[in-house]
């Protein structure tokens, strides 16, 4: 009996000391994608080419920026909600390169260099996963959200308002649990003259984080305050956004409604 309980003795304290040591381990790698997330910005809309028509519908391509947007004059609100993805590793990837990408909704930076903006990003490395919720106002880098913490299967409620040439208010609510910020007196204005419903390849330093495959993200009450009406997204006349990097189209996007969607092809 003492053998068999110093046996047991041994074997739980490995048991432990294997459950400490991966324990940090796992808790490294995230320290690792956090503080690489640290020097992450969102961007304004880029390389942009001619209008076309897809299935009856405008769209533009862009190397960083998938979704809808509807454009005009007098835009002082837009949300949504969507589920957080699980992210992977897209076909031919590397398990040990880090992919990323961001769900979000903002106002302005469509056809200007303003923006403010508020939503989720997420990146997987070496099987880890991190998920952010965060607000920015260009040029500024984006910010994590305190006191809230999203995941995959979060259902995330987003909302971006103007409340004056260079101030405004983000929201983010998610597991019963909401955050904001607001913003004044900022360096830069805000037109209002876009909204949109956004999957990103967000920057790192001054090119784009290589993307996660997201598979889908839907926006359901996909909303824009024009004028002071509430519009949707489908029944202003969105115009659909694809990515496209390196000659190959990674995302396509449907409108019907106030419901916007995103897909990883």
């Amino acid at each position: 009996m003492k053998f068999l309980t110093s046996a047991a003795s041994v074997l739980l304290m490995a048991n432990v000391t294997f459950g400490a040591n991966l324990a940090a381990r796992k808790q490294a790698a995230r320290d690792t994608i956090r503080a690489r997330n640290a020097l992450r910005r969102s961007s304004t809309l880029k390389s942009t080419s001619d209008v076309k028509v897809i299935n009856g519908t405008a769209a533009v391509e862009s190397s960083n920026w998938s979704g809808a947007a509807i454009t005009g004059s007098g835009i002082t609100e837009v949300s949504g909600t969507f589920t957080v993805p699980t992210p992977s590793v897209p076909s031919g990837g590397s398990s040990s390169t880090e992919y990323c990408g961001a769900a979000w909704v903002g106002i302005d930076g469509y056809s200007n260099s303003d923006l403010i903006q508020t939503g989720v990003l997420w990146c997987i490395e070496d099987g880890e996963y991190d998920y952010e919720a965060w607000y920015e106002y260009l040029p500024a880098s984006l910010v994590d959200y305190s006191g809230i913490s999203v995941s995959a299967g979060s259902s995330v409620t987003v909302t971006a308002t103007k409340t004056g040439t260079n101030s405004g208010v983000t929201t983010l609510k998610s597991g019963g649990t909401t955050v904001t910020h607001t913003f004044s007196d900022e360096s830069s204005d805000l037109p209002g003259t876009s909204a949109e419903w956004i999957v990103e390849d967000f920057l790192s330093g001054d090119s784009e984080v290589p993307f996660a495959d997201f598979g889908s993200v839907t926006f359901t009450g996909a909303t824009a305050v024009v004028d002071g009406d509430t519009v949707t997204a489908g029944g202003d006349s969105a115009v659909i956004i694809y990515l496209e990097e390196d000659d190959t189209v990674l995302t396509s996007t449907t409108v019907s409604g106030s419901t916007v969607t995103v897909t990883y092809e």
